[in-house]
């Protein structure tokens, strides 16, 4: 009882302060409270090896290196949707034929992808679901929609890779 009471009053303490912090590095609101929230489920869950006096620390600390990640995966993301749409619109100096071809070959990656690692991605990317609420419509874990998403992302960088030779 002293434990929940005890983390209460942290979570009054610091969130508003934890937010703002948050904000300084995310413009969506939304991401700013969803990552606050994660660091406070994070420090309930190691509530009884969190001192006291390290908590705000420890805090700051999470809700930083959570912002980090966000904005990682935040410009992997802007990069495949600028792949995406490199792809599929034409160019100015490109003929039908050569668009056509950009279409093709898109469809190609897209299908070169198996299921499910291709509706994770789309979901993901295409939709802009997170990755908790991928897992749960799909009924797996968060960490199984990260790795189809590393190996989506691995068979992207590869196309890539060879367009450019």
């Amino acid at each position: 009882m002293r434990e929940t009471a005890e983390f209460d009053n942290i979570f009054r303490l610091y969130y508003e302060h934890l937010y703002n912090y948050a904000h300084q590095y995310l413009p969506d609101p939304d991401d700013c409270h969803d990552i606050v929230t994660a660091a406070y489920e994070d420090v309930w869950r190691n509530f009884d090896r969190v001192k006291t006096d390290t908590v705000r620390d420890y805090l700051f600390t999470c809700v930083r290196n959570k912002c980090i990640d966000q904005l990682r995966r935040r410009k992997s993301h802007d990069g495949y949707i600028e792949f995406v749409r490199l792809m599929s619109s034409p160019h100015e100096d490109s003929s039908a034929l050569e668009h056509d071809d950009q279409l093709r070959t898109m469809r190609q990656l897209l299908d070169s992808l198996k299921s499910p690692t291709r509706e994770i991605l789309e979901a993901c990317y295409l939709y802009e679901k997170k990755y908790q609420e991928v897992a749960d419509e799909m009924h797996i874990s968060v960490s199984t929609v990260k790795k189809h998403m590393v190996r989506a992302l691995r068979t992207i960088r590869e196309f890539k890779k060879k367009l450019k030779t």
